[in-house]
């Protein structure tokens, strides 16, 4: 009777351990690939350099502190301002079990950093984002796929100074739009004169991205929904005129090239 009792018991262990290797998400071997790529919209800044720690995802049918799957661990600085006019940065790039994910968390590390006026000022972490960054998300990663993701910084509506001036301390409170998983169109065109500089708006009735032009007048305004857009011009020399042209359309996967934008002069005032 002893050794039928101790061969049941050993079967239903290995029953238990099986069913309960059978919850783990990586267990099945179906994974898809998960690509995170930050831009940013452009600031007043001469230079917003972030320092990523690492970057986390969530499984959805996970307790909040348990499913977090590493997509990252090695730290790199980005100097966010950099990352416009269609310019972006890959972030993460790696194999995560398959399933719904919830949230993104980015962990910002120590050596962030503002410049202003050609100085360089510490960026300050707040100390509730010691525990990362979370960004709620709804993304689906499908065995043997891959999903991509923009995270949009707004540098001027992420920095808080506080302080007097000549004391000033500049405070990391980020400001992100998650772009997941979707088509999306491009608006792009020159404009002259070089010397503008402009700052270029495309808002529609449900979104608004903007892009700064590069020296040579050439900018691109990216990861927008279909739609019709009103495309604002504003040149950094104030001697131009702005300009608004509307109803730019915009089709997924497609670029909208305009025609050269010609600012004029305005007029002196005797």
């Amino acid at each position: 009777m002893t050794n039928n009792f101790l061969r049941v018991l050993g079967a239903m262990m290995l029953v238990v351990l099986i069913q309960g290797c059978s919850k783990s998400p990586s267990s099945s071997g179906s994974s898809g690939t998960l690509q995170i790529s930050l831009i940013d919209s452009p600031g007043t800044f001469g230079a917003v350099n972030i320092v990523i720690d690492s970057v986390q995802a969530h499984l959805s049918s996970s307790d909040s502190t348990g499913g977090w799957v590493t997509l990252r661990s090695t730290a790199g600085s980005y100097d966010l301002l950099q990352l416009v006019n269609g310019n972006s940065a890959m972030i993460a790039n790696a194999s995560l079990p398959a399933g719904q994910y919830s949230q993104i968390r980015l962990y910002i590390g120590s050596g962030s950093s503002v410049v202003v006026g050609g100085a360089s000022f510490p960026l300050t972490i707040p100390s509730g984002m010691q525990s990362g960054l979370k960004l709620n998300v709804d993304a689906t990663i499908q065995s043997g796929s891959t999903y991509s993701m923009t995270l949009d910084f707004n540098v001027n509506s992420s920095i808080i100074i506080s302080g007097n001036p000549f004391n000033a301390q500049y405070i990391l409170k980020p400001v992100i739009r998650v772009i997941v998983g979707q088509p999306s169109g491009e608006i792009a065109g020159k404009v002259l004169p070089t010397i503008a500089l402009p700052t270029i708006t495309a808002s529609s009735s449900s979104d608004t991205v903007t892009t700064v032009a590069d020296t040579s007048g050439n900018f691109k305004v990216t990861h927008l929904s279909s739609g019709s857009y009103d495309l604002q011009i504003v040149p950094s020399d104030t001697t131009l005129n702005d300009t608004t042209i509307s109803n730019v359309s915009v089709t997924d996967g497609q670029v909208t090239n305009l025609d050269t934008i010609s600012l004029s002069l305005k007029d002196r005032v005797r």
